[in-house]
């Protein structure tokens, strides 16, 4: 992350990378919830959901904290 000063190119793609995953990471936990509402059989687990949770909040509050720096 040292290298994200000196290269803005780099810094931007760390940006793109960070938010798709973000991204994707909140369409698999709407599936899992929209799977879980419709079937029976199927129930989410809170932990599964809670590492997902927390993982798209790093990944967005690393956003929120590079871009408050600039």
């Amino acid at each position: 992350m040292g290298d994200d000063k000196r290269d803005p190119a780099r810094s931007a793609d760390y940006h793109h990378a960070r938010v798709g995953a973000a991204a994707a990471l909140t369409a698999v936990v709407v599936f899992i919830l929209i799977f879980d509402a419709f079937s029976g059989d199927y129930e989410a687990s809170p932990v599964i959901l809670a590492a997902l949770l927390g993982t798209i909040g790093a990944l967005v509050g690393i956003e929120i904290r590079t871009d408050w720096r600039r």
